[in-house]
């Protein structure tokens, strides 16, 4: 009974991963507030939770403030890519409903809604995590984010299923919002981490590889 109460215990290695989750959740949200810097916040968000919560390596604030001064330029750039794409999106879908029932134009603007919002998603899903594992031009983070959408179609489905509870979680409950960033971010680690091992392997293979021919 003592073990289990014991600072080395599971009650409290529970209470210490909820609260860093809570922490790093807060300092995504503080981060997020000038808007433009959501996208390094995100990168921090995510690195932070593989880092600290996944990987129990490091702490949270130092972990996180690191990752959001190396993308700061970067997330900035492609948050503001971002966000003439959401306010088309949302444009469109606005046309759509002030249009009469069954107009065709309706259906059509309804439609290019659906899809902007959902690549808009898919960019802003894996982009981040991207920008935050790897050194690559903003131009290669989004064909490689688009490239990892596409052919891991089951994973990037239940991000958005994922996604989805969390958005019914915070309007069911709007405090859990103080907790569902990092909650989203651990769920995008274990299914993004995979393939990033395997971009990551390959690189290290490619390297050995190339440093063996440039001795003989």
């Amino acid at each position: 009974m003592n073990q289990i109460f014991s600072l080395e215990g599971p009650i409290f290695k529970l209470l210490n991963k909820f609260c860093d989750m809570l922490f790093v959740s807060l300092l995504w949200l503080a981060f997020s507030l000038p808007v433009i810097t959501i996208g390094a916040s995100s990168c921090a968000l995510y690195h932070t939770t593989h880092k600290v919560i996944c990987q129990n390596e490091g702490y949270v604030f130092s972990t996180f403030w690191k990752s959001f001064r190396v993308n700061l330029k970067q997330g900035i750039f492609l948050t503001l890519l971002c966000i003439p794409a959401a306010v088309f999106g949302v444009v469109c879908y606005l046309f759509a409903n002030s249009l009469p029932k069954g107009n065709l134009l309706a259906y059509f603007y309804f439609a290019i809604a659906i899809l902007d919002l959902l690549l808009l998603f898919i960019i802003a899903t894996y982009a981040f995590p991207v920008l935050s594992r790897f050194y690559m031009t903003t131009k290669d983070v989004l064909k490689n984010s688009v490239a990892l959408a596409v052919t891991r179609p089951g994973f990037t489905l239940l991000l958005i299923i994922i996604f989805f509870i969390c958005a019914v979680a915070f309007f069911l409950i709007p405090v859990s919002g103080f907790l569902l960033p990092a909650c989203f971010a651990a769920s995008s680690e274990r299914l993004l981490e995979p393939a990033f091992k395997k971009a990551l392997d390959a690189k290290a293979t490619a390297e050995k590889e190339t440093s063996a021919d440039a001795e003989t």
